[in-house]
């Protein structure tokens, strides 16, 4: 198996010389504090002990996945090359076959078993992430565990979950995802819905529940494709009040149930959300009424607190490669395109085309951005010629300055949302989820640069002027002390 729990893979990151342990850092502000710090200066992955008011052993996990290297030594891909991370998780993942969820009788996540007046969510030490949230959040690094009561397939989110009070958390999921059109289908039945929330588990699940590389498909639980990647079912354990799927080496699982928005909401947030702002501000969300909280001996609390995104990603990185849309250009048969990079967070994405024919760039662009409805806020593409270094921002904004013509090259293609989370909505476009279709939409237009030489006279563009990789090579090994 590649990791049993989260405590094998923080093992090996320790063996790596990747992990770093903290003694005594508060909950209130300075474990939120260190960890933003750490994150944006690439540092260490971070393990918080002996927190002040809490007992020693009661952990926080945070930083672990921020690096290619950890991510691809998260997921068994290798680590080596780094810039090829993304190549070899396209080819492992090309060949997957899912491998059903092993049922067992129990786990170390069922050595202590809290019910009714033993419920107690202040009884672990979780953070305050950043200084300005409204709340503590558990759930940050969280697999939402639901079961489709039409199908009766599990699925595994990540969603924000905050602990209102001893037995009592908010979550926010935007309209849409598969967590809530799942809670709206028990709803309209006249059902609270069922909901587990597993705060530590192995990475592998917890990459797999959140949205940044993989996307399950419809059919096929996040448990399954987790089975793929460890190498043997994932173990798991039936919830005794929900009946749903719980992970038997979790660290800790809570249990219970979601009504809908017309029996309970409470204000959620203000949280510092991962657009590096605080957007969707404090409104009414739906609540989870805890049945059971399970934990591990010294449980870990699995942190992935967005941070601002300039420079550092806080959660599964393989180098900010869009996966998604080079499958969607594959999938239509468009040739010619080598990369498909995020330069920036939210929505800035660089696409690295060869041209082949006039149009090429059009074509491209008819599939990445047709407009209309979509799920997230504005998006920004640049496209540029192959030569341009995609992950460099200044080749790329380099190409812009030089090869964007705006009377031609801009153009703005119409489209609207529903993701809460974009902080251009205005203040009276913001909605809650009691509103007939969860959320409100509203205008989210889409901004594309052509940075491309001309096709049509690409051959007599000037040359650029920079000497060959071939001398560039020769150079840098004969004057290594140089450089």
């Amino acid at each position: 198996m590649l990791w049993q729990d989260l405590r094998a893979y923080l093992a090996k990151l320790d063996e790596m010389g990747e992990l770093t342990h903290v003694s005594e850092a508060n909950s209130e502000e300075e474990i939120g504090g260190i960890t933003e710090l750490m994150t944006e200066r690439n540092g260490p992955s971070l393990l918080f002990d002996d927190v002040p008011g809490y007992p020693s052993g009661f952990r926080v996990a945070a930083n672990l996945l921020t690096t290619v290297r950890r991510t691809t030594t998260a997921l068994g891909i290798g680590s080596e090359p780094l810039e090829e991370a993304s190549e070899r998780w396209r080819a492992k993942m090309a060949d997957m076959k899912p491998v059903p969820a092993q049922e067992v009788a129990s786990g170390p996540v069922m050595e202590n078993v809290l019910e009714g007046d033993d419920i107690d969510l202040l009884k672990f030490p979780t953070p305050k992430w950043h200084e300005n949230d409204g709340m503590r959040y558990i759930g940050t690094g969280v697999c939402v565990i639901q079961r489709d009561p039409d199908s009766g397939l599990v699925n595994v989110g990540q969603y924000r979950v905050g602990i209102e009070d001893k037995k009592t958390l908010t979550i926010f999921i935007e309209h849409g995802k598969d967590g809530d059109r799942i809670r709206r289908t028990h709803w309209a039945r006249g059902e609270k819905c069922p909901i587990a929330i597993s705060v530590g588990q192995d990475p592998v699940l917890t990459i797999l529940g959140g949205p940044s590389i993989y996307h399950s498909p419809p059919n096929i639980s996040e448990f399954e494709i987790a089975g793929y990647l460890q190498g043997e079912p994932y173990q798991v354990v039936k919830g005794k009040a929900t009946g749903l799927p719980i992970p038997a080496y979790g660290e800790i699982v809570i249990e219970g149930f979601m009504p809908s928005p017309d029996e309970a909401m409470v204000p959620e947030g203000p949280f510092g959300e991962w657009t590096g702002y605080y957007a969707h501000g404090r409104r009414p969300e739906t609540i989870i009424e805890v049945a059971t909280i399970y934990h591990r001996n010294n449980p870990i609390i699995f942190g992935i607190p967005p941070i601002r995104p300039v420079g550092c990603r806080y959660g599964a990185f393989l180098g900010g490669e869009d996966l998604g849309s080079k499958r969607a250009l594959e999938r239509a048969n468009i040739q010619g395109v080598s990369r498909v990079h995020t330069i920036a967070y939210p929505s800035m994405r660089v696409v690295a085309l060869k041209q082949m024919y006039p149009g090429h760039v059009d074509d491209v662009m008819k599939v990445l951005e047709p407009g209309g409805d979509q799920y997230n806020g504005h998006h920004f593409w640049v496209i540029v010629d192959d030569d341009i270094d995609v992950t460099s921002e200044k080749e790329v904004l380099w190409a812009i300055a030089s090869r964007c013509a705006p009377e031609i090259g801009v153009k703005v293609i119409p489209g609207t949302a529903v993701w809460q989370l974009d902080p251009r909505i205005p203040p009276e476009g913001r909605s809650d989820p009691n509103t007939e279709h969860g959320r409100h939409t509203y205008t989210a237009h889409n901004l594309v640069l052509n940075a491309c030489r001309p096709y049509e006279w690409m051959n007599d563009f000037p040359p650029v002027a920079v000497n060959g990789p071939e001398l560039r090579s020769r150079i840098l090994d004969r004057w290594k002390e140089l450089f």
